[in-house]
């Protein structure tokens, strides 16, 4: 078999490891990755999904090479596109179960069991704000130089390195405990803020009311 078959050969094998690989680094939050880790990882992958989908297709694969045994033309591929679809089916659902595994932190079970003390996900970062965070959030920011923010919390960076917020209904906090609201829709803190601390409270009831700014006189 020449060498380029063989590699495409190794390829089309490969490919739904690759393919799962790519919709769950695309779905769900992870840590990054070597290039050597996302071959291995698709590896497995492959590995995984092969062994679901065999016993589904009696030991069939989706394609096949057609060897020439006079020698006088070259080696083919032949699609089975029946096999292909249902290899398709195979590495979508394994690739949309691992994200509900990453996402929903399916290591609780084996924590429950003692095997393991990680989570699914990358970092603390991660694990508070996915876990405890709640659709509008409340939360008081504290910046490096001891100015709090409170506001609503929106979107967060899913890496812990670039730890940034977004705050609606954002307000300024003095140290009396009074709000100042911030013009506009809300309000982005980046890294470069300097985000010290982020409070997550309970809706309403951890909410002082905001502090109305005096007109300026004419």
């Amino acid at each position: 078999m020449p060498a380029t078959l063989l590699a495409l050969q190794i390829f089309l094998i490969l490919l739904p490891g690759f393919s799962a690989a790519y919709v769950v680094q695309a779905l769900a939050t992870r840590r990054a990755q070597s290039d050597f880790e996302r071959v291995i990882e698709a590896v497995v992958f492959s590995f995984i999904i092969y062994v679901c989908y065999i016993p589904l297709n009696r030991g069939n694969l989706p394609f096949e090479i057609i060897r020439d045994q006079t020698g006088k033309t070259e080696d083919t591929i032949l699609w089975h596109p029946a096999q292909l679809v249902w290899l398709a089916a195979v590495t979508a659902v394994f690739a949309l179960l691992a994200v509900v595994y990453i996402r929903f932190d399916g290591n609780r079970l084996f924590r429950a069991l003692g095997l393991t003390e990680r989570t699914t996900r990358n970092s603390i970062w991660n694990d508070i704000l996915e876990h405890e965070a709640i659709d509008s959030q409340p939360v008081q920011v504290e910046l490096a130089d001891g100015r709090n923010i409170l506001g609503v919390l929106l979107y967060y960076s899913d890496n812990s390195e670039d730890d940034s917020v977004y705050l609606s209904q954002a307000s300024w906090v003095d140290k009396d405990g009074q709000t100042v609201p911030i013009p506009g829709p809300g309000i982005l803190l980046t890294k470069n803020s300097g985000i010290r601390s982020v409070s997550l409270l309970n809706p309403a009831t951890d909410i002082p009311e905001a502090k109305t700014l005096p007109a300026k006189a004419e």
